[in-house]
């Protein structure tokens, strides 16, 4: 017997319906699933834009612009970019903060079917003449911040944002101006190459994921069609639940544009339902509840951190929040205690994303009840077109409840990784699947994500799950970040560490910390070494703690 979310599933890729799929083979002879109607480009999707034409689509600051106006000036990019040289295929880089800007470069470059590649702007100049040397970028749209120190790079030519003017840079505004505000006509197809994301170098020297048109496409119809599944689902008990993205929502963009996150679930997806987009240009937990208030936000997608900000910031409730309809995180798992305080406090509900930029973001979802009820959870595998299973070292399926390797088969997976084809063959399998580093288990339809495969802390031979460690710490009120991980031990292999953040006018000790962690856990699994930072902790690009940087830190202060 179908349960309800299968029907309304099977009711919306029904034939005939906007989310119909078919089979079709790649070069490899692999079958994938694929929509129907899904654009041949990225160029055709921004015409979505044209129907909500006269919405206001992006406020920045004191700046507000039409969905017809961020059409026309990124069409003027397009063709200021082929005036440039810039031919299909080529590389084009961004490196800057989040700004109007970024959106109309990262527009015209797809809209030429050049390969848009955003870099790290938290990235020192040594690391971005890295990413546009490995690129092989023709072309660098920055700000000004991340143009110096790279005087040595005679080979990009390379345009400043207006919004950090310098005079020995052509200004983006000059770069577009006097260009024509239609598209020019380029031959784009699904299976060209769209984009370029960098992984956040947690293992190495970052590594470039290569996706095509179809799959960065295929992320934005997978999370429209499970959003209204989902809303209809938990219209059935809760008549009045919001969808998770909606024409009437208005999302806070507070994550980067150069993270698959703040590209896909807040300006591609924003573009296909019309949504208006609040742009920050770094997160602020003050700000956003201003913007909240003042532009009636319902949407916020970001990492847990900063909905965790937001609940504990000193002056919530001096705001009005009520327009808030979904507090929605990915990047990392949150806390189940998170989860529930975040509902009991917001009438917003709480959601979870899990994906990789190798898979478009594409994976799992989570929200309302089901997530609340499952707060560990990270939700159902998103359907039609992305298929997971948990994999032991020799790629073979492991039954549910069994912990393994999370592996993804989907349309949203990438190409490979640009010029590392060896790289490409450790991880991805000749029958579509990507294995994604992750250790995770399904229990019942509910994918469980436990940690980095190789980030397992094992102890005198007993396996630790750094997330249950983590979940106890942040029991305790006065923690706001935490990260655990292990260092080396010569008699145990390894001993449990944790990094910790606490509210600023916390006077909680570390032996306090670990007299209330030996009620929540086992005495092997708490913390032996505990620091606390004064500051956030480090993280890397895509928003996760940077635990290779805080474990190298902890050798330095523990065994040398």
């Amino acid at each position: 017997m179908k349960d309800l979310y299968q029907e309304i599933l099977d009711q919306h890729i029904a034939p005939g319906q906007m989310f119909e799929t078919k089979d079709v083979v790649n070069e490899n002879g692999v079958t994938f699933k694929e929509y129907i109607n899904l654009p041949d480009s990225l160029r055709g999707y921004l015409d979505f834009a044209l129907a909500h034409a006269e919405k206001e689509c992006l406020v920045y600051e004191d700046e507000r612009y039409t969905y017809k106006e961020v059409f026309e000036k990124s069409a003027q990019t397009s063709n200021a970019l082929i005036k440039a040289g810039i031919k299909k295929g080529d590389r084009v880089a961004i490196c800057m903060q989040n700004n109007p800007e970024f959106v109309y470069s990262y527009f015209g470059i797809v809209g030429i079917g050049a390969v848009c590649v955003p870099l790290n702007s938290w990235w020192v100049p040594s690391e971005v003449i890295y990413g546009l040397e490995h690129s092989d970028a023709k072309l660098l749209i920055a700000d000004s911040k991340r143009l110096q120190g790279l005087e040595t790079l005679t080979n990009v030519t390379k345009i400043v944002t207006s919004y950090t003017p310098d005079s020995s840079f052509t200004s983006f505004d000059e770069f577009i101006s006097k260009h024509d505000k239609t598209f020019p006509e380029v031959e784009i197809g699904r299976d060209d190459p769209a984009t370029i994301y960098y992984t956040s170098g947690s293992t190495g020297k970052p590594k470039g994921v290569l996706s095509s048109q179809k799959a960065v496409l295929a992320t934005m119809f997978s999370w429209a069609c499970f959003s209204s599944v989902m809303n209809q689902v938990e219209a059935q008990s809760n008549p009045d639940a919001a969808a998770i993205v909606s024409s009437e929502s208005v999302i806070l963009h507070c994550v980067p544009l150069f993270h698959v996150t703040g590209s896909h679930a807040g300006l591609l997806m924003s573009v296909l339902v019309g949504r208006k987009i609040v742009m920050m240009k770094k997160w602020d937990a003050g700000l956003a509840l201003k913007l909240i208030e003042q532009e009636k936000v319902t949407d916020i997608t970001g990492v847990p951190t900063q909905t965790w900000e937001l609940l504990n910031h000193p002056e919530r409730l001096n705001y009005d929040l009520s327009s808030l309809k979904t507090l929605a995180a990915g990047g990392a798992p949150r806390p189940a205690e998170h989860v529930k305080k975040l509902d009991a406090e917001f009438e917003a509900r709480p959601a979870i994303g899990y994906g990789l930029s190798e898979t478009n973001a594409l994976g799992a979802l989570g929200g309302g009840d089901e997530y609340v009820n499952h707060p560990d959870s990270t939700g159902r595998v998103v359907p039609p077109v992305t298929e997971i299973k948990i994999i032991d070292e020799d790629w073979n399926e492991l039954p549910e409840g069994e912990v393994g390797e999370v592996a993804i088969k989907s349309l949203g997976n990438m190409i490979g990784y640009w010029k590392n084809p060896e790289a490409t063959k450790e991880c991805m399998s000749d029958d579509g699947w990507f294995r994604s580093g992750d250790l995770g288990k399904f229990e019942g339809p509910f994918l469980y994500i436990l940690d980095r495969v190789k980030d397992i802390v094992i102890r005198g031979g007993e396996n630790i799950a750094c997330p249950e460690v983590e979940g106890a710490i942040y029991e305790q009120e006065d923690i706001l970040e935490a990260c655990v991980f292990g260092i080396p031990d010569e008699r145990l292999g390894e001993i449990l560490c944790a990094a910790i953040y606490l509210r600023e006018d916390s006077k909680l000790s570390i032996d306090e910390l670990q007299s209330f962690l030996s009620t929540k856990l086992a005495s092997f699994k708490i913390p032996v070494n505990i620091k606390h930072y004064k500051n956030k902790l480090p993280r890397v690009g895509s928003g996760k703690f940077d635990k290779p940087n805080l474990r190298d830190q902890f050798i330095k202060k523990f065994i040398t």
